[in-house]
């Protein structure tokens, strides 16, 4: 897509936002293109969509930007207010809110959690919340990384602890994702592994071991 079609696509939906700062080459990502895939011409709510950096709209790799391109409508929620504010002077609609209890009085096609799970102290509240704003054949997309990721594992080898991200405060594979989800009357469906480095992608190791991350289908069940 010429950058002239992303930046009339941006102005259609009221967006201030440099099309130079969003290359073709954003969904060529693995956690963008999974995640577009089924917000295409949806109503989406992103959860986390600040992405910790009040400045990370600026990235072609931010992920509520190019859900925002693709979706029918987004709404964006974040706990970090200070963030909040700076994207709703960029123009985007979003809101500050807890991703452990919210309620908006609405529902949506896809609910978007990228890189969020593994924050939270509450996944219980997280998923309840999330369920009661999915529509019957709605999706949850989740991204979080992967916790048995051949650096992890070497890491696991050499130390007692494996050194993380400070504000994680779980680690989540896709067993015991799919067994958390259960729990609240939903299931797992597609599942993949992901890593935006090319050193990784080319290691001659099991996909469940090479890859930084993964990103997960949540649906509910009949």
């Amino acid at each position: 897509m010429s950058s002239k079609t992303i930046e009339r696509t941006l102005e259609g939906a009221g967006l201030k936002v440099n099309p130079r700062d969003f290359g073709d080459s954003a969904f060529d990502d693995h956690k963008i293109a999974f995640v577009a895939r089924y917000c295409e011409g949806k109503d989406v709510l992103d959860i986390g969509c600040v992405q910790h950096d009040p400045q990370s709209y600026k990235s072609r790799f931010w992920l509520h930007k190019a859900i925002a391109k693709v979706a029918k409508s987004v709404i964006g929620l974040d706990l970090h207010e200070e963030g909040v504010k700076v994207l709703q002077a960029q123009g985007f609609n979003v809101i500050a809110a807890d991703a452990e209890s919210f309620e908006l009085e609405r529902t949506f096609d896809v609910i978007v959690a990228g890189d969020i799970i593994e924050h939270l102290g509450n996944l219980n509240g997280f998923l309840m919340s999330c369920r009661s704003h999915l529509r019957p054949q709605g999706r949850l997309l989740v991204a979080t990384p992967n916790p048995w990721y051949w650096r992890n594992i070497v890491k696991a080898a050499l130390s007692a602890e494996v050194s993380n991200n400070p504000e994680h405060v779980c680690w989540v594979c896709p067993r015991t994702l799919r067994q958390l989800v259960r729990r609240h009357g939903m299931d797992v469906g597609a599942i993949e592994f992901c890593s935006r480095f090319w050193r990784d992608r080319l290691m001659p190791l099991p996909r469940g071991w090479k890859h930084t991350s993964y990103n997960a289908e949540v649906f509910l069940k009949d």
